[in-house]
């Protein structure tokens, strides 16, 4: 009952703030900065709830883990959190960035590959996990996530484009997507954050994820 009452409030907090007036409000008054770092800590706060309440949970096993779960997820997790990094760092007038140098859809660095790297980055890491997490509730966590970022993109992206003119919506599509000496540095962060969580891990989480052993036989 907890893990479900703490992936309601996580994601219905985030279509309340999206879609209520919260948003506006804060953005005018505070700017975009203070806004998505308030944003950012209350979805922490609520994750770790998700985390803590899955953590105190029965186990439920649906499937055995096949063996090339564990290498999956430890490469697929990896690109998510280079990812994250990256599109932290990366202008993007319609998605989550942290940075407030200007948009040029001419030179839209990795906007041009991928329209909103930051939750498509979350929605990776969910899916990383789903593999060699085949039990209730986890897999509620990391499934539920790859759902949630794939379907929030969508809302978000649709939701702005019939709030826009079509002529400024235009302006705003980025041409053809290329690395920037940013985005790869926040790659890099990315990737020192996720080696973090790997030795972190087993006491964040109860689970070492470099203890997996490949069969070759």
């Amino acid at each position: 009952m907890e893990v479900m009452l703490a992936l309601a409030v996580f994601g219905l907090s985030h279509v309340a703030i999206a879609r209520g007036g919260l948003k506006a409000w804060v953005t005018a008054r505070f700017g975009r900065g203070p806004y998505l770092a308030g944003y950012s800590g209350l979805s922490l706060l609520l994750m770790a709830w998700v985390v803590l309440a899955i953590l105190r949970a029965e186990r439920w096993p649906l499937w055995v883990t096949p063996d090339w779960a564990h290498g999956f997820a430890l490469l697929a997790t990896a690109c998510a959190f280079a990812l994250l990094g990256a599109g932290a760092v990366t202008p993007n007038p319609l998605s989550a960035a942290f940075v407030r140098t200007p948009y040029d859809p001419a030179r839209p660095g990795l906007v041009g590959w991928v329209r909103h790297p930051v939750v498509a980055a979350f929605g990776l890491w969910g899916a990383a996990h789903v593999p060699a997490n085949g039990e209730w509730p986890g897999l509620a966590l990391f499934a539920g996530s790859a759902l949630f970022a794939l379907l929030g993109a969508h809302a978000v992206t649709r939701r702005l484009r019939r709030s826009m003119e079509p002529e400024a919506w235009q302006m705003l599509q980025p041409a053809k997507g290329h690395l920037t000496i940013r985005a790869m540095i926040g790659a890099m962060a990315g990737l020192l954050l996720w080696a973090v969580m790997l030795v972190a891990h087993p006491w964040l989480f109860g689970v070492d994820p470099l203890t997996w052993k490949l069969d070759l036989q």
